[in-house]
Formats: C-alpha cells, structure tokens, sequence
C-alpha cells in the first residue's frame, strides 16, 4: 500500500522520535510526503527524512484564525487523491478540530486514512485506523520556550515584550468596552477590539 503522509507539524509538539516510531506502524511505503508549518530552526531534526524522501515543506502561516487546520493540507489531500493514481492510503497528522469533511472527503474517494492523534476520539473513530502519538517535547526545543506563546498570534516565543503588549492592548480594549459610558464610545471600542482580535487571531 502506498501512503501520501501529511503532517501539520504546528497541530501538535511533535519529536521526530515520536513521528519515526508512527511511521514504523504504518503497513506500506510512503509514496508522496508534505510537511506543514516546517520552521527550520525548531524542525531541523526532520531534514534526514526530507532529503531521503524528497519531501516539500511549507512554511508556517501567520494567522490561521479560528480554523485549526491548514487549509493548504486540506487542498493538498483532495489533489493527491484525486491525481497520484499510486497512492491508496493517507496518514494524516493534523489539528482533528474541523479535520472531519478532509476525512470524509478521502474516504469517499476510496482512500484508506490513518490519522496520528494525540487520544482516541470522535475523530479517530472516522478514520480506518489511528496510531497514538507519543507527547515528547523536541529535544532542540527549550520546555519552557512557549509557554508564553500565543498560538496562531505568528509572534516568535521569544518576544516576550511584544505578547505582553498585545495582552495589554487586549485588556485596555476591553475594559473601556466594559466602561463605556456612550453608543460612539462603546463603537470605537468595539471596532478597536475588532481589529485586534482579526490581526493576531
């Protein structure tokens, strides 16, 4: 069985450790792979399996909103099952919220889907197998660098100063919403917050 491999590595804190011992499960051979959100930095440990497979990276997207899956993931698993007449199978590594119509959408194509998830869920029961992922920080990763970060934000760990700002900002927003004393006043405020939450979320 040949497999297209599919991996958002933004959706989870995935260890190339854990990925390798998920691939050893898989039953078949890995016809195509893409790898989502690859910062070079942080996903170096990745590089062997890039250069031994051939496979494309895309670089991480700023704002993804309030979807968590990478559209570009999305697009990509519908193309290859629709076109790479060699591949029968995907395993997938993704955000499972709004993953469902992907799922759907492949099996109705006659593909196999393995999902990597982090717990049995609704989601893997939609799915013809799941393989459990192993939760081990990367070993290039400081445990503590995000423990700050805000997610989807595309504000880098490490500027501490600038999340601090945008929290501030985000609370001074809304509490002159919640102070309001007029309709214009309770306006301004609310477009402010508006265009906070659109440009960091």
């Amino acid at each position: 069985m040949n497999y297209a491999v599919l991996v958002d590595l933004n959706s989870m804190r995935l260890s190339y450790d854990s990925f390798v011992k998920a691939m050893d499960k898989i039953d078949g051979k890995i016809a195509y792979a893409k790898l989502y959100g690859y910062n070079n930095k942080r996903n170096n440990d990745f590089n062997n399996f890039i250069k031994t497979y051939g496979v494309e990276v895309a670089l991480p997207v700023s704002n993804r909103k309030k979807i968590r899956v990478d559209i570009r993931q999305v697009i990509d698993a519908v193309t290859i099952a629709c076109t790479y007449k060699n591949v029968d199978a995907f395993f997938i590594i993704c955000s499972e919220l709004d993953s469902i119509a992907m799922i759907n959408a492949l099996k109705k194509l006659g593909k196999r889907v393995v999902m990597g998830i982090q717990s049995p869920s609704f989601v893997a029961e939609q799915c013809d197998s799941y393989i459990i992922m192993e939760r081990v920080a990367p070993s290039n990763v400081d445990e503590h660098e995000d423990e700050d970060f805000l997610p989807y934000t595309g504000i880098e760990s490490k500027k501490v100063d600038e999340m601090k700002k945008v929290r501030s900002d985000l609370q001074d927003m809304i509490d002159r919403k919640l102070n309001a004393k007029s309709e214009i006043e309770m306006g301004q405020s609310v477009l402010g917050l508006d265009d906070l939450l659109k440009k960091y979320f």
